[in-house]
């Protein structure tokens, strides 16, 4: 389908211009085949959403609208804890990534999720994410929370958004904490060196954003801290950062942890597990938990010994 559009109006996003003439499409979509295919503005094919429009110019897209659609995956195996018509609850196990990065991606949970139930497919705001209303990192163990329908999609993600649903993580970190029960609020940004990399950001505030992490001393070893970590933001490894920017370093991150320290325990990934949400669904109190898998338990008595 060709489209050709003519501008009147200088600095309006390029997006927000296709999504009013794609009406069937949703706006991530809209990313999706900008970002796939391009426009062509003035003899120049453009892939950027954020595209700046100017008066005069001419915007033609000529896209395939067959849509691309997820591959289910009935080899990812689901921990399911709990279900109802709204939602449901697993257990993730390391290792497995949330979701796809494109849609020719197959072995992600995601997968897994429409596999099991293909409707899951058509709900949220994101082809690549159905479902989806929060993420634990590839290497994060536990409890998630999955929308089988937009309107729980919706309420979820609010709920999310506004810190009313409580997130408790196990970890282990290097050393010792100086108060037992504490508050890290250090703001992060994006690192420009390395893709999905988060950092430490205390000097370009414009560009970082507000991140929270409360924690509870649970037991202390000889060179380890066993924490309780309650997230109030949800920010991309903000858990794995924020300790890495206290020298607390999550034992067996191999991205923001030390390998001089790693290599003397007995784990291939970093000691962090979602060990419990908590949240009102329709009045009644939701509560949904996993205890630690073998891997962090294994390396929990090892430390203990």
């Amino acid at each position: 389908m060709e489209i050709q559009i003519d501008i009147t109006k200088n600095k309006q996003r390029l997006d927000k211009v296709l999504v009013k003439e794609f009406t069937d499409l949703s706006r991530s979509q809209i990313e999706h085949f900008i970002k796939k295919e391009g426009v062509i503005i003035d003899n120049q094919k453009i892939v950027k959403p954020s595209y700046k429009l100017k008066e005069g110019e001419t915007v033609i897209a000529n896209w395939n609208l067959e849509p691309e659609t997820l591959k289910p995956n009935l080899k990812i195996k689901l921990n399911i804890l709990f279900e109802n018509n709204d939602f449901i609850v697993i257990n993730k196990q390391a290792g497995l990534s949330v979701h796809p990065l494109r849609m020719t991606d197959t072995n992600t949970l995601v997968n897994g999720l429409i596999a099991y139930n293909k409707e899951l497919i058509n709900v949220g705001d994101n082809p690549l994410r159905p479902g989806l209303v929060h993420r634990l990192d590839k290497d994060t163990s536990g409890v998630m929370l999955i929308a089988k329908n937009n309107d729980s999609f919706n309420k979820l993600k609010e709920m999310f958004q506004n810190h009313l649903i409580q997130k408790t993580y196990i970890a282990l970190i290097y050393g010792k904490m100086k108060e037992h029960t504490g508050e890290i609020n250090i703001p992060l940004g994006k690192s420009l060196q390395k893709f999905n990399r988060v950092k430490v950001d205390l000097k370009n505030k414009e560009d970082s954003v507000e991140a929270i992490t409360r924690y509870k001393v649970l037991n202390e070893f000889k060179e380890t801290s066993l924490l309780e970590v309650y997230p109030k933001t949800g920010r991309t490894h903000q858990i794995r950062v924020h300790f890495a920017a206290l020298s607390n370093f999550i034992i067996g991150d191999r991205e923001y942890g030390s390998n001089k320290i790693n290599q003397n325990f007995p784990l291939s990934r970093q000691f962090l597990h979602a060990k419990k949400l908590e949240f009102e669904w329709n009045g009644e109190k939701m509560v949904f938990g996993a205890d630690l898998p073998g891997d962090l338990q294994k390396c929990l008595d090892y430390v203990n010994l």
